[in-house]
């Protein structure tokens, strides 16, 4: 019963800090400590609580009830480096925007119970897709292209799943996925000479529903294979504010209301674990349907400068990662400690045409360092990443939006680089 009431405390937790929710990129992989610490490499493992999210038939092999609590807090930084082809006034070729540093808090929680020898149920909280996570300073030469002052989409996901033993090697899961996702854009509008930047903001939630099936076959006792998929969410966003400061009558641009449907995609995992004596290496790829976003299109309920709808054209393509890891357990200070490290290279699913002030445009790569250990009754896992977002340049028609120096922004995104550091807490009862 305890156990219980300490999950139904999480759950409600988890709805109520969606807006806490942070990604590095597009796609997140924060949702476990000791994954994390080793590059996100953990489908073919699975083989602690967070399995619930890398691969859930993995949770056959956690033994008794457990409980696990994580966070993740990430950093960014980096700037905008101009180009001088939009003639707004004070701004010049070379000049550099630092993008505004914050910290953010992202939770995950996993439960999970062994029903009988065969049979296991667990639920997880954790974030899958983000999209922003950081805003530019009301000065940036960009603020006028959507999502130019602060643009995020951002998703918390509860998962209950069901996983059973099939025989000796080989364990099937299947669950579901309740989602809610926070949006959230902010630019400035310009209407003529004289006249005082406006602002606009588009901000809504919805919650959508979808599924997931895993399997993992332990090939001998040494070698394991992994596979998860997750099914595409799709989300319609119903009665989104749509709001001016200030109003402005004349030019058509009063508060309002609007609809938008999104998908965000299915993806697939598969993944190796090796594991010989103290040692235990890892290898995962990912796919992600992310063509399913082609353009954001918000159809308004009463018409904003004379338009119907507000759309922002997206064109993602699919995408690939891949993530390599390793763990070496030792024996010091009374106990098992277990040191790990990792790498992912995530392939960015947006292509020149839409590359803009949102998010993060370009590949990333991620390296890792973890360590775990028990601590009491509890087993701890700790992570630190630093995450290298390559270079990208900025010319295309989103930098067309109007402005006061009547030309197109243009330049470089660079020198992006995201910090995190994470941990958990796990409970055996």
């Amino acid at each position: 019963m305890k156990s219980i009431i300490i999950l139904l405390v999480l759950v409600c937790d988890l709805i109520i800090l969606p807006s806490s929710a942070f990604c590095h990129g597009w796609a997140n992989h924060e949702q476990g400590a000791k994954a994390h610490g080793m590059g996100g490499a953990f489908t073919g493992l699975a083989d602690d609580p967070s399995a619930v999210y890398y691969n859930p038939a993995g949770i056959t092999q956690v033994e008794g009830t457990q409980i696990s609590l994580g966070f993740t807090i990430p950093t960014v930084r980096g700037n905008f480096k101009s180009a001088g082809t939009s003639s707004i006034p004070g701004t010049n070729q070379g000049d550099e925007t630092e993008v505004k540093e914050q910290y953010f808090f992202v939770p995950n929680f996993y439960f999970t119970k062994q029903i009988s020898d065969q049979l296991s149920f667990g639920v997880g909280g954790y974030s899958i897709f983000g999209l922003g996570g950081f805003e530019w300073p009301t000065s940036f030469e960009g603020r006028f292209a959507s999502g130019g002052i602060n643009g995020e989409l951002q998703t918390m996901t509860l998962s209950p799943v069901v996983a059973y033993e099939v025989s000796d090697n080989l364990s099937i899961a299947f669950g579901g996925r309740i989602e809610r996702a926070d949006l959230d854009l902010q630019a400035n509008v310009f209407v003529a000479p004289g006249v005082d930047e406006i602002t606009s903001k588009i901000s809504g939630y919805d919650y959508g529903m979808g599924w997931n099936a895993a399997l993992l076959y332990h090939i001998h006792k040494e070698l394991s294979i992994g596979l998860s998929y997750r099914s595409e969410m799709k989300h319609s966003f119903d009665d989104i504010d749509v709001e001016f400061s200030p109003q402005f009558n004349p030019a058509g641009l009063l508060n309002t209301k609007s609809d938008l449907d999104i998908t965000l995609p299915q993806f697939v995992s598969l993944g190796l674990a090796w594991s010989k004596g103290p040692f235990t290496f890892t290898a995962d790829t990912f796919w992600y349907d992310w063509s399913k976003i082609d353009n954001l299109t918000f159809k308004l309920d009463t018409p904003v400068a004379g338009q119907s709808a507000i759309s922002t054209p997206m064109k993602w393509n699919d995408t690939w990662s891949w993530a390599v890891g390793g763990e070496y357990v030792l024996s010091a200070l009374d106990r098992e400690i277990s040191l790990r490290t990792g790498i992912m290279y995530e392939e960015c699913p947006i292509p020149d045409d839409t590359v803009g002030p949102i998010g993060f445009q370009g590949d990333n790569i991620l390296y890792n360092l973890g360590i775990g250990a028990p601590v009491g009754p509890l087993y701890s896992d700790f992570f630190v990443t630093y995450i290298y977002t390559k270079d990208r340049h900025w010319d295309n028609v989103t930098g067309s939006a109007p402005n006061p120096g009547g030309g197109r922004v243009t330049g470089d995104f660079q020198n992006y680089e995201t910090y995190i550091i994470g941990g958990s807490l796990t409970y055996k009862f």
